[in-house]
């Protein structure tokens, strides 16, 4: 029989987007300071995507205090200009296009393979070619 454990107050994590994922910079138990902490991130580095979120205490799993059920609080999106109340706001799997056109940086590639090329064929004249 499994044993019941007390009830765990909610806890706070701060997350950043990295790829297609999240990863938790900082969990605590404070809800005020967890938004503190959560603001000067993105005073930091406003052009990232943060989220704050609630981690609720998930007593039906089979992993003893292992397994939480999350709630978004808040979600820093850079690309949006006017702010709306959190919780209007809708989490995004991905970032919405902006329009913006990024040049590719074509002479470095360029060089780079004219160099590979370069410097395998001086290596097969001096190792490839069989010896009279």
């Amino acid at each position: 029989m499994p044993s019941s454990r007390p009830p765990q107050p909610p806890r706070y994590a701060i997350q950043k987007a990295r790829g297609k994922g999240w990863k938790t910079l900082e969990v605590g138990e404070d809800p005020d300071q967890a938004k503190a902490r959560f603001d000067l991130m993105v005073s930091v580095n406003p052009r990232a995507y943060f989220r704050l979120i609630r981690l609720d205490y998930n007593d039906q799993s089979d992993y003893q205090g292992m397994e939480f059920n999350w709630t978004l609080i808040e979600l820093h999106d850079p690309t949006r200009k006017g702010a709306r109340p959190p919780a209007a706001r809708k989490p995004s799997a991905k970032a919405p296009r902006t329009g913006e056109k990024v040049g590719l940086p074509l002479r470095f590639y360029l060089a780079v393979i004219l160099i590979g090329a370069l410097v395998g064929g001086l290596a097969y004249l001096r190792y490839g070619l069989p010896a009279h």
